[in-house]
């Protein structure tokens, strides 16, 4: 074995020094054409698009291994809620065989951690990246591999929504944008239906400004916290996710420099702010307006039946801010920790205990050695050592009140997120400098990523005034999304034909269509690449791109981030089938706005 080990060492580095010395460090290797342009196919004398595509495939056959290879990934999405559930199951009947004995203690079931990696939706176009890298390879090589991934893949928009979501997530960011929009919500009665409404339309409107993915974080946590922390029937929860997808979708079009599909094209279409007002954004409040009033009547009900526990939060939490506060209530439960420990002698009983215990596992060790050959003395020095880290970790586990306040484990408040602490405006005002440091420099990752790596540091320092920064949530979407642009940057070979053999109206139609299957900012950049459109196919292809951004979470860049934050309340994840149904109502509210207001 360790001679196969040491072989294989070698060959590793040997393999890492010629790559070293050939194509890795700027090497001696030409850089291939990869992916082929659409010009080298020299197919434009082809009239019919199936034609075209026979030849782009005999061409190149490795696009149809790409093209299959995305198909695939995309079929996965779809049963990534079947894969959790299959884990899930796993899980229980795995725990009942722990609870009966039958297998070890804190034992897990490998086949139930595998399903819920494949159940994860950020993670799926990861995985069916590495089968893209070994048909690159396969169809080409390895330089040819290494070339597309670190030339020709763009990672700066996934590295951007990781730390925009970061950003946004933040609990000086979250007090901010609450406070705006509680005076909004006041000012419709403040009641849940007013904030229902206020999230799902300034909410997305705010993402023309501050972009859709910090928006879509934005509202998500705060639709969190005051709609589905209430427990909605499973039917209202699509509902509202699918309005917030369409909705952060389409509201980022009144500017010309927050969403992803129109950051595509305004260089090559010489687009500016003005342009995207008139042509797109009024439109779009129009659509959002009416897309959350149908929703609320089809609702109206419910909302009336979640009033009710919405108002017990909210005196709840005017209970605590006004009455009873929790510092003072804390103490009350100190005093009382000490006075009952005095009548019941709790610590006292404890240590009784444990030096029992003691006595009987160091009685029976002594009847199981061979008392010759051990010595005696270092055997008591190492059980008694054994013995009290044990006991330490089990009280402080079980029991952390009866140990000495110098013993005791750090208390983490499982609800320190949402305590209602002061937020003073210089924090706010500090990381909404930090947002705008971002969104500004979102083209440049050394310039938003130095930012960020500096906010950790202001962060720690001022850990009084912030909540947990989980930084999962946003690496899983930034994974997600790199590896959709993987995926997507080699699909243009089908995507720009089927395009450019489109009129107007079947242009808007299949860009929403492909939009679902595909990033829509990928379905706009490609159609930047296609000669010869019109301003009317121009408006038809960024108009069906938007207007089909919520209807998967592959779709549009924010939405994973939107899932990310609120699948904890959809048993088993989010089905991607109850989010196209719930989306596809508001998706046609979005396309007959863009296609009727054209005045």
């Amino acid at each position: 074995m360790r001679k196969v080990l040491f072989f294989a060492l070698a060959f590793i580095l040997m393999q890492s020094g010629s790559a070293l010395a050939g194509g890795g460090g700027g090497g001696h290797e030409a850089d291939p054409e990869f992916p082929p342009s659409l010009a080298s196919y020299a197919d434009d004398h082809l009239d019919s698009i199936g034609d075209m595509l026979s030849h782009r495939a005999k061409v190149a056959p490795f696009n149809l291994a790409a093209t299959l290879i995305f198909i695939f990934a995309i079929i996965h999405t779809f049963l990534t809620s079947k894969f959790l559930e299959v884990s899930h199951k796993w899980e229980h009947q795995h725990q009942e065989k722990v609870e009966r004995g039958e297998k070890i203690k804190g034992s897990v079931h490998f086949g139930a951690g595998v399903f819920h990696f494949l159940g994860e939706v950020e993670a799926v176009f990861g995985i069916w990246a590495i089968a893209l890298v070994g048909a690159i390879v396969a169809f080409y090589d390895w330089h040819t591999a290494v070339f597309y991934l670190s030339h020709k893949v763009n990672y700066t928009e996934p590295m951007f929504v990781g730390v925009i979501m970061t950003l946004a997530a933040t609990r000086p960011i979250l007090k901010a944008a609450e406070l705006m929009m509680w005076k909004i919500a006041n000012v419709f009665g403040g009641m849940l239906v007013a904030w229902w409404l206020t999230i799902l339309t300034f909410g997305p409107i705010l993402g023309s400004f501050i972009t859709e993915p910090a928006a879509m974080t934005i509202s998500a946590l705060l639709l969190g916290e005051k709609f589905y922390d209430l427990g909605p029937s499973n039917k209202f929860k699509y509902a509202t996710l699918g309005l917030l997808f369409v909705n952060i979708s389409v509201g980022g079009t009144l500017t010309h420099f927050a969403a992803p599909p129109v950051l595509m094209v305004v260089g090559p279409w010489n687009w500016d702010l003005m342009h995207m007002l008139t042509s797109f954004g009024w439109k779009a409040v129009i659509g959002i307006c009416l897309a959350n009033g149908l929703y609320f009547y089809l609702f109206r009900g419910e909302l009336d039946e979640l009033q009710k526990k919405y108002a017990l939060v909210r005196m709840k939490r005017e209970l605590q801010g006004r009455y009873a506060k929790r510092e003072e209530l804390e103490a009350e439960f100190d005093d009382l920790e000490v006075v009952i420990d005095k009548e019941l002698n709790f610590n006292a009983s404890l240590e009784s205990k444990c030096v029992e215990i003691k006595a009987r596992i160091r009685e029976r060790i002594m009847k199981n050695i061979d008392k010759e050959s051990v010595n005696l003395e270092l055997l008591e020095e190492a059980f008694d050592q054994r013995f009290e880290e044990i006991r330490l970790a089990q009280v402080r586990k079980t029991l952390p009140g009866l140990l000495p306040a110098s013993q005791r484990p750090p208390y983490r408040d499982p609800n320190w997120d949402q305590r209602e602490g002061f937020v003073p405006g210089w924090m706010m005002l500090a990381h909404v400098l930090f947002m705008a440091w971002t969104v500004v420099n979102a083209h440049y990752p050394a310039l938003f990523v130095g930012g960020f790596l500096f906010f950790l540091g202001f962060a720690q320092s001022t850990v009084h005034f912030q909540n947990r920064i989980d930084l999962k949530p946003s690496l899983l979407v930034g994974f997600f999304l790199a590896g959709l642009v993987m995926h997507g940057g080699v699909q243009g070979w089908w995507i720009a034909p089927v395009l450019g053999s489109l009129g107007e109206l079947p242009l808007m139609l299949g860009a929403t269509g492909l939009t679902a299957i595909n990033d829509n900012a990928a379905i706009t950049y490609l159609s930047t690449l296609v000669p010869g459109f019109t301003d009317e196919l121009k408006y038809a292809v960024v108009a069906g791109a938007v207007t089909g951004g919520g209807l998967t979470v592959i779709a549009n860049a924010p939405n994973p981030a939107g899932q990310s934050i609120l699948k904890r309340y959809f048993l088993h994840g989010v089905s991607p089938a109850g989010l196209f149904k719930a989306a596809l109502l508001p998706t046609v509210i979005m396309a007959l706005c863009f296609l009727l207001l054209r005045f």
